[in-house]
Parts: structure tokens; C-alpha cells; sequence
């Protein structure tokens, strides 16, 4: 493995990763892909339980072009990233989280969205907030571009940290660390992870993996032992990383060569699905020191694994769902499976977990509420009638959901749906 760095002075990060996105945020907000933790778990006592296209839906938003980038949720405010075909124009919209409206919608970059999966689009990248900018990531046929706009939708940097080249396009999300906002490039070309400073986007450190492979896994922050870690997939290996250097700690092999999934941590274990060529995952202990593949590889497991969507573990029980909707409920301990079966049909998205309950959206958009334990058991079904494809955020009692043609904010009786009167900006021509 090689390891570039570019020293721009100390980094000063005097505070526990447990406390990253929490100290920038209050216990309502969804700041990034996954929450605040990156675990897919809100911490928050309500959520709704029944709903309909028409029923408990507080508001529903059109949005313009395509995307498959996850909402966030900050305060009073709601960001989406989308693509806009017609002018090959990426975007990112802020809306009012009472109303729906749409306060601004912002163009940020121009150019061709280059070869990607039929189920991709220019805008998969979920952005990630500290409360004062929002940082999101588009590829073009020509690299990676990643842009801080703060909460008036204007551009505070942009940066171009490397090229970019996969058949499948681009879909990590970035995630903010210390002073840094940290992203994956894992590619068939140059590939690479960089972290870049939140307030101006110069670089902090580079990592290069061992080899080239496109993998778009979001990296997840966690604190072992009192030491912060990165802990990476991608290029054929799980990697835990110095997210202060970029330093590898330790790295082991597989489980397999690509991945989508995000890494779970708990139990001193880092869990971790990659699917393909093969659907596989793998448990690692935490507290090994360069290569551990022999030595910290606690479990692994083939059947029925997940290439997309992302396991939840909640307490004592991992909850996997693979792509076409087989559940595996897993001890993650030992990895004895407890529990398996077809439960759902197809899905992309991945589940969130509130009051220790789960939530699965179907691409069909219909969604099944279970409880957290050993075994499927449903608490609630309903349905938008919309395809969903992204993950739901979850704040202050409420989901907000990105279907094929709308966003979608569930937990209010009152609805309303709002047609325009944004302020619309093209920050690449000034307009």
C-alpha cells in the first residue's frame, strides 16, 4: 500500500468520533448518508408507522432531474443533490423542512455524466453537512468534483481532487471529519481516498489503495479504544485508516472485490459486504496492527448477501437484506445465522432503524416496518406508490424520502405540495 501526504499544518481534533457529527448538530438532525453516526440508527423516541400516498404526508415536493443521492436533514433545513439531463447541469437544492418549499436550487458544476450502471445517475453521491456548508460530490467524464455550498446556496470552494474513470459511474458519499471532509475515489482508474479542508478545499492527506477497482462504499468514522478510525472498503480489502493522516492501521483481504455497502462496527468487530464478483461478507475484530487477514477474521459468509443495500446492526442482531429482498438476521458475534427467508421484493434502498424499529423501502416504494429481534416480524406495512431507490432520513418525528419524481417528508396530517417559486441559480455561469 502507498500512502500520500501534503502537509498544510497540524490537524487539531481534540474530541471522540462518537461526538463528530453531534457536536456540530442537534439529536434531530440527519447531517450525512446514514445519520449522524453513519449507522443508520436515530437515536429519537417517535417516527410515523402508518402511511399512505394521501395520509399522515406533511408535504411532497417535485423535484427536477434524476438523482439517487439520499435527503439530509439540518434544522430547519432539507438537502437533495439532483442531475438535470437538459443542460448536463448537477444541483443542489436546499427546502424549508416545515413546508416543502424549495428555497433555492443551485447548479454547481456542467459536464457529461460519462459511461454508468443503467440504475445510476449523475447525482448517487449523498452530501453531508457541519452546519455550515453543505458538501456534495459529482463525477463527469473527466473526474471528481466536489463542491461547499454554504446555506444561501452559494459556492464557497470547489475542489477537483482526481480523475475519474469507472463503467458504473460514481455513487460514495462524502463525510466530514475534524477539519477535513473526507472522499472516496475508489475507480478502475487512479484511485484514491482524500480528505480536504472544510473551509477551503485544499487537500490534507491522500490515500492510494493497493489497487484500482471502482467501488463506491461510504467510509464510516468510529472511535476504538480512544484511537478515531476510518474504516474503508473497497479495491478487494476492509481498511481501518488514521482519519487524521490517512495512515493505514491495519488492512485484511476481501470480502470480495467491489463493494456498495457501507461497514457496520459494533462488538469490536468491523462487518463488511462486498458483491462482486461475489456477494460475501466478513467480520473483523478490531485492534490489529498491518495486515490482519489471518489473524482478526472472525467469521465469514456467502449466502444471501447484499451488494447494494446497506445491513443495519441494531444491538445484538445484524439485519442483512440482499438485493432481492432475502432476510438474513445474523448473530454477529459468532455469525450463526439466526433467521432467513424472502421477506420483501427488490431494493436498493437501505434501512434505518427508529424506537427500535426497521424500515425497509421496496423499489415499488411500499415500505415494511419490523421489529428489531431474531425473526421477521412486521409491525406495519404502507406504500407511495412511487419507485424508491434512496435511503430515508429520519428528524424530529418525521422521514423524508426521495422517490423517482418527488420528495417526500412523512409524520404530519397536514399536507401540501409545493410547484416552485425557488430561487434558481447557476453558479457556473453566474445566472
Amino acid at each position: 500500500m502507498k500512502l500520500h501526504r501534503v502537509k498544510l499544518g497540524r490537524i487539531a481534533v481534540a474530541f471522540a468520533v462518537v461526538s463528530i457529527w453531534t457536536s456540530f448538530s442537534s439529536a434531530d438532525d440527519w447531517p450525512g448518508w446514514r445519520g449522524p453516526r453513519g449507522d443508520g440508527i436515530s437515536h429519537e423516541v417517535n417516527a410515523p408507522v402508518r402511511w399512505s400516498p394521501t395520509d399522515n404526508i406533511a408535504w411532497k415536493t417535485p423535484l427536477p432531474g434524476t438523482g439517487r443521492s439520499s435527503p439530509i436533514v439540518w434544522r430547519e433545513h432539507v438537502f437533495i443533490t439532483v442531475g438535470d439531463e437538459t443542460d448536463q447541469s448537477r444541483r443542489v437544492i436546499c427546502l424549508d423542512r416545515s413546508t416543502g418549499k424549495v428555497v433555492w436550487n443551485v447548479g454547481v458544476h456542467r459536464g457529461e455524466g460519462g459511461q454508468m450502471h443503467r440504475f445510476n445517475s449523475t447525482a448517487s453521491s449523498t452530501p453531508c453537512t457541519d452546519g455550515r456548508h453543505v458538501y456534495a460530490v459529482f463525477n463527469d467524464d473527466q473526474g471528481l468534483h466536489v463542491f461547499a455550498v454554504d446555506f444561501q446556496g452559494r459556492i464557497a470552494w470547489s475542489a477537483s481532487p482526481g480523475s475519474f474513470y469507472s463503467n458504473h459511474g460514481f455513487a460514495a458519499s462524502p463525510v466530514v471529519y475534524g477539519e477535513g471532509v473526507i472522499v472516496n475515489g475508489h475507480q478502475d482508474g487512479e484511485a484514491f481516498a482524500v480528505m480536504l479542508n472544510r473551509l477551503t478545499g485544499a487537500e490534507m492527506w491522500r490515500y492510494k489503495p493497493a489497487v484500482n477497482l471502482r467501488s463506491f462504499s461510504t467510509p464510516v468514522l468510529i472511535n476504538q479504544d480512544g484511537r478515531d478510525q476510518l474504516i474503508l472498503t473497497g479495491a478487494a480489502q476492509t481498511v481501518g485508516l488514521e482519519p487524521e493522516t490517512g495512515r493505514v492501521i491495519w488492512f485484511a483481504g476481501g470480502p470480495s472485490e467491489k463493494f456498495v455497502s457501507t461497514p457496520s462496527v459494533g462488538h469490536g468487530m468491523v462487518f463488511s459486504f462486498g458483491g462482486s464478483d461475489e456477494k460475501r461478507a466478513m467480520a473483523v475484530r478490531l485492534g490489529g496492527q498491518g495486515d490482519v487477514s489471518d489473524s482478526h477474521v472472525a467469521w465469514r459468509c456467502d449466502r444471501s448477501m447484499p451488494y447494494v443495500p446497506t445491513p443495519l446492526l441494531l444491538g445484538d442482531f445484524l439485519h442483512v437484506m440482499s438485493d432481492t429482498g432475502i432476510y438474513t438476521c445474523i448473530e454477529p458475534k459468532t455469525g450463526t445465522t439466526l433467521h432467513t427467508g424472502r421477506k420483501l421484493g427488490p431494493l436498493f434502498s437501505s434501512p434505518v432503524a427508529v424506537a427500535g424499529r426497521i424500515y425497509y423501502f421496496e423499489d415499488s416504494g411500499k415500505c415494511t416496518i419490523v421489529e428489531n429481534g431474531d425473526r421477521f416480524k412486521e409491525i406495519a406495512t404502507n406504500d407511495l406508490n412511487e419507485t424508491v431507490q434512496t435511503t430515508p432520513a429520519v428528524s424530529d418525528g418525521q422521514l423524508f424520502v426521495r422517490t423517482e419524481r418527488h420528495l417526500v417528508c412523512i409524520g404530519s396530517a397536514a399536507s401540501s405540495v409545493h410547484e416552485g417559486g425557488a430561487t434558481i441559480r447557476d453558479a457556473t455561469t453566474g445566472r
